[in-house]
């Protein structure tokens, strides 16, 4: 996502002083609840895709073909090399609420150089994955590699749920917060993620135009203030995912119908930032920055750009290295067939990122080293970090 200046949401109610939800406080769900919500832990046993009947319907409904338009290339394999190194960026360590009335004083987003060195880094660190709609989601699985395969850490599909939790940044109401300085900070999202709830609750899988979520896991983090597990963070926040690991995510994105009036009108995305980002305000104050470039890191995956080329998703990778791009190379967008996007960050210092048909991968338990060399070893596009 290249534009970070999307105007604060002003919920009603202002408190000014004050978490209003923390992770690392009480999180059982209030009183009154929405139907749907639940404490973590509370979630049904995860089913593999194959055992989520209505969810595996839905991802092989056959709907028609999806065409290239005519322009650019369309790929199944992008990988990004040299993505690591040593460097620095600026993490936030304090956020000034501001005072009504008064200009937000010149050191409201207060920050502190860190340091990292890595063939991964800064993407070593805890990744969040954000969504944009139209989409329709059906499966998400995160893996971290062990010594006889890839074990799933984290999943979701139509049907069940385990380690995740899902968050939008609508912080004001139902749960995080708003100041006059800070904007809004994230919150937990409804079913549909349209609204800000009062506890973690299972998304259903319709993304809505325009409307955006993110996943972190569902372990607290222990701690306050920059010296927390998970460094400053405003409102309610989880830990993310750490080190060498692998994303697997089937979606659709259909097009969007109605008029087109605004940027994200129909411009669908999936992409990852660092989990600092999100901790502190994902369109304000925070250690990505804006452009190139990227700080602390971000990796748009499969981004449909506004413009003239709503069938193109394209990829793009951002950290205090500096940006690279796929180009006239993109993912053909899913719309009429959905598709599995794997995203893998390997310890070598190399990101692959695959798209592969809607039946090609089953969400199961482990992924087999044998099966991630092979996708490592997949040929197409290659970009390069300097």
């Amino acid at each position: 996502m290249k534009i970070f200046n999307k105007l604060f949401w002003f919920p009603a109610a202002v408190v000014l002083s004050g978490l209003l939800g923390s992770a690392c406080e009480n999180t059982e769900p209030a009183a009154g609840a929405l139907p749907g919500e639940e404490a973590p832990g509370e979630v049904e046993p995860f089913a593999g895709a194959a055992d989520c009947a209505p969810g595996n319907s839905a991802a092989l409904q056959d709907l028609g073909d999806d065409l290239p338009d005519g322009t650019g290339t369309s790929v199944s394999t992008m990988s990004i090399l040299n993505v690591g190194g040593t460097g620095a960026y600026q993490r936030v360590t304090n956020m000034l609420p501001g005072v009504w009335g008064q200009s937000c004083p010149s050191n409201a987003c207060q920050k502190a150089t860190t340091n990292v060195s890595g063939a991964l880094a800064p993407f070593n660190e805890e990744l969040t994955v954000n969504f944009r709609g139209p989409m329709e989601l059906y499966d998400i699985a995160v893996y971290r590699p062990d010594a006889s395969a890839w074990k799933r850490t984290s999943s979701w599909n139509r049907c069940g749920s385990t380690n995740l939790t899902f968050f939008n940044n609508l912080g004001g109401t139902g749960s995080g917060e708003w100041t006059l300085c800070g904007g809004n900070s994230q919150s937990y999202a409804s079913a549909d993620a349209k609204t800000a709830v009062a506890a973690p609750t299972r998304f259903t899988g319709t993304l809505g135009n325009r409307v955006e979520m993110n996943i972190l896991s569902d372990q607290a983090c222990v701690g306050t203030g920059d010296a927390s597990e998970c460094g400053f963070y405003r409102g309610v926040t989880r830990h993310g995912w750490a080190g060498a690991k692998l994303f697997a995510i089937r979606a659709r994105m259909p097009r969007y119908t109605g008029p087109i009036t605004e940027y994200y009108d129909d411009v669908p995305a999936i992409w990852m930032l660092n989990a600092r980002v999100v901790r502190t305000a994902q369109y304000g104050c925070n250690c990505r920055g804006m452009g190139s470039p990227g700080g602390c890191g971000e990796l748009d995956v499969a981004e449909v750009l506004h413009g003239g080329h709503p069938m193109h998703a394209t990829s793009t990778i951002y950290s205090f290295e500096g940006a690279t791009g796929s180009g006239p190379n993109y993912f053909m967008r899913p719309v009429k067939e959905s598709a599995t996007f794997i995203v893998l960050f390997d310890a070598s210092g190399k990101v692959q990122m695959l798209r592969l048909k809607a039946d090609a991968f089953n969400f199961g338990d482990t992924v087999a080293n044998a099966t991630v060399s092979e996708w490592l070893a997949r040929k197409g596009v290659t970009m390069s970090l300097p």
